[in-house]
């Protein structure tokens, strides 16, 4: 095991090198550390050119929910629900299911790549696991027409800590081929673990991992450029929308489905590729 990172800087890597004395999941965290609340969320997506799809599993103190989207790009058909306290999402380690209503999804898969981020937060901290697998089959039924069955790419966020309270975010993120035939795939952020070193920023070539740096998002969103060259521009084919007012937590939430163009850092140039686009501004 390598040596422990410092508490008070960010840390990218093995989950052998985060901090010591600092607790992670699946360690028990305290519900509220420097008068911040804990939040964590379990997210998954799956990118293909058939089918995008996403579930969370998110919890804002002891608060729970759930949420879940499926965009069937051929059929032109968006499928979401979201939900507290009910269980209708499982995510476990290696598998995602969903049995809801008329509407169920079964997809195994294998990371390729694991790594975890850490960053300091005022008194406190917020920490994420990041996995990738290039290869992976979703099933998706509807009632008893005839399952929808796509091949693609799955991206894991496994998310904990104590957030400030205003927190905003951007990201983007999917997978495509470049002009060598390999499968790219990226993850770009800012207001989340985007510190100009040890982020959470990736572009993985065939499932290896390389960290990139500084993004920036346009103001409309369509666009992503990247510091160290290159951009990406995304249009939107269905919208997955949240808005949630309860008690002391508000949030405005866009998740979407849709095909990215464009070139990403060291010249790589994207064919066919698909992904998400996220926007979060919370108050919780």
């Amino acid at each position: 095991m390598s040596d422990a990172a410092a508490p008070d800087r960010p840390y990218r890597g093995p989950a052998g090198g985060l901090p010591r004395g600092v607790p992670f999941p699946p360690d028990r965290m305290p519900l509220v550390r420097a008068w911040t609340l804990r939040k964590r969320w379990h997210y998954l997506t799956f990118w293909s050119p058939e089918l995008i799809l996403c579930a969370a599993d998110v919890r804002v103190g002891p608060l729970p929910q759930e949420y879940w989207g499926v965009w069937d790009r051929r059929g032109r058909r968006l499928l979401q629900r979201s939900h507290y306290l009910r269980r209708r999402v499982r995510l476990d380690p290696n598998r995602l299911t969903i049995r809801d209503g008329d509407v169920s999804v079964d997809l195994p898969f294998e990371p390729d790549d694991e790594f975890a981020v850490y960053r300091p937060e005022r008194r406190a901290y917020i920490w994420s696991r990041k996995q990738l697998c290039v290869k992976a089959t979703a099933r998706v039924a509807v009632g008893p027409s005839e399952p929808i069955t796509a091949s693609g790419t799955v991206f894991v966020d496994v998310n904990a800590g104590y957030h400030p309270r205003r927190t905003r975010w951007r990201w983007s993120a999917g997978v495509g081929t470049d002009q060598h035939g390999r499968t790219v795939a990226w993850n770009a952020i800012v207001g989340l673990f985007d510190t100009e070193q040890h982020s959470e920023r990736t572009i993985w070539i065939d499932g290896v991992p390389r960290e990139i740096g500084p993004v920036a998002f346009h103001d409309d969103l369509r666009r992503v450029s990247f510091s160290e060259g290159g951009e990406l521009t995304f249009d939107k084919e269905a919208d997955l929308r949240k808005r949630v007012g309860l008690f002391l937590i508000r949030s405005k939430y866009d998740h979407w489905f849709g095909p990215y163009s464009g070139t990403l850092p060291g010249g790589i140039e994207l064919t066919g590729a698909v992904g998400v686009r996220e926007r979060q501004d919370a108050l919780w």
